[in-house]
């Protein structure tokens, strides 16, 4: 392949090729040496040729000109890198390339051990996340790309049907298998001496057809479902959010989040976008009658939507337009002051993956 002669030039074609992803990878003096550390010369070739829909092995061999031999080599690296995912229809392989988030931005920090520069991807990554160009690019209002789930055990009523999609237990039974892997985005904040106390380790969830790839790839460990479910009663005791793909059927991941470290939670508690996640159909109210103004509630909130009533400083109130409704604070009032109520306006996230790709294509104009 000596007409790669240019690193640069084909890195340029690869964001310009990411950036067309429905969360895009807008332009940044950090993105390129990011991409030049995960992406060989040749990778980056391919990568910058891949179609966006699935492409069979010949669909590859046509837009690039590479070998076959080759061609499979360079999948197989990238495979194992996360820089491109594997589907299968009727049994024929199919790759498409992977996004940068959610996508290989996370792959890197699920694994431990790799010949990779961690600390610098960590710094590198994190001030490109945080930066306008892409907090915009992923943080569109309209329709954000991750959604809050609902403590199980602080609505008596929700084990209806109309809302199993809220419920993270119900959306691990419902995919029938998954995947435990590290937390990247604490992972990632341990390289940069930043992380909290929550756990590192297994404590992420991939489910259905995503835990199948990570967990054949090594990013992920395969789990059994009351395995699974142990790790979800444990984020619950440690007050962490459960986040999920904005979708109601086939949820990919299940994160457990703390509003330090997380790259979604990090648009409302850093950038101050209280619709960065979208919020359960329920809302945190406060019974000040009850109400001792303890803080507990305060210091649970993963997305400090609590605080002191700026009149009575004694109880504590809910900022309306931060709070999740993921019912963790209702865990951690031992006066009981807290309940979880219906918003007065449902909320439907998109049906799928398929459904969620196009309103993100379409809130961004691609």
């Amino acid at each position: 392949m000596g007409h790669l002669a240019n690193k640069n030039e084909f890195l340029v074609k690869l964001r310009e090729r990411l950036d067309r992803n429905p969360i895009g990878l807008p332009e940044d003096i950090n993105v390129y040496e990011i991409l030049s550390i995960l992406f060989t010369n040749e990778e980056a070739y391919l990568a910058s040729k891949f179609p966006l829909d699935p492409a069979t092995l010949e669909d590859l061999q046509v837009v690039t000109n590479i070998p076959p031999g080759q061609l499979k080599e360079l999948l197989s690296a990238m495979l194992k890198k996360g820089l491109v995912l594997e589907t299968k229809k009727r049994g024929q392989p199919r790759f498409m390339l992977s996004m940068a988030l959610v996508g290989f931005f996370e792959f890197i920090f699920m694994r431990t051990n790799q010949s990779l520069p961690m600390k610098k991807l960590a710094e590198l990554i994190h001030d490109y996340r945080l930066g306008p160009k892409f907090s915009k690019e992923l943080f569109n209002p309209t329709t954000p790309r991750a959604r809050a789930l609902l403590y199980e055990t602080v609505v008596p009523e929700i084990k209806t049907e109309i809302l199993t999609f809220e419920l993270a237990a119900e959306l691990i039974k419902e995919a029938g298998r998954g995947g435990l892997t590290n937390c990247y985005c604490r992972h990632e904040a341990q390289h940069l001496n930043q992380a909290c106390d929550n756990p590192v380790e297994d404590i992420c969830i991939s489910l259905g057809t995503a835990a199948d790839f990570l967990i054949e790839r090594g990013f992920a460990r395969k789990a059994s479902i009351s395995e699974i479910l142990e790790k979800l009663s444990l984020a619950k005791e440690l007050g962490l959010i459960h986040t999920c793909d904005n979708v109601r059927h086939n949820v990919a991941f299940i994160c457990n989040c703390c509003g330090c470290c997380c790259c979604f939670l990090a648009g409302i508690t850093k950038h101050q976008l209280p619709n960065a996640v979208l919020t359960t159909n329920y809302i945190a109210t406060i019974d000040e009658n009850i109400c001792i103004g303890c803080s507990e509630c305060i210091k649970s909130c993963q997305v400090e939507a609590i605080k002191y009533n700026e009149i009575n400083t004694d109880v504590t109130n809910i900022d309306t337009e931060r709070c999740l409704g993921c019912g963790a604070c209702v865990n951690f009032c031992e006066q009981n002051a807290i309940q979880m109520v219906k918003r007065k306006e449902r909320i439907l996230p998109p049906a799928n993956m398929s459904e969620l790709m196009i309103r993100l294509k379409q809130d961004r104009g691609k």
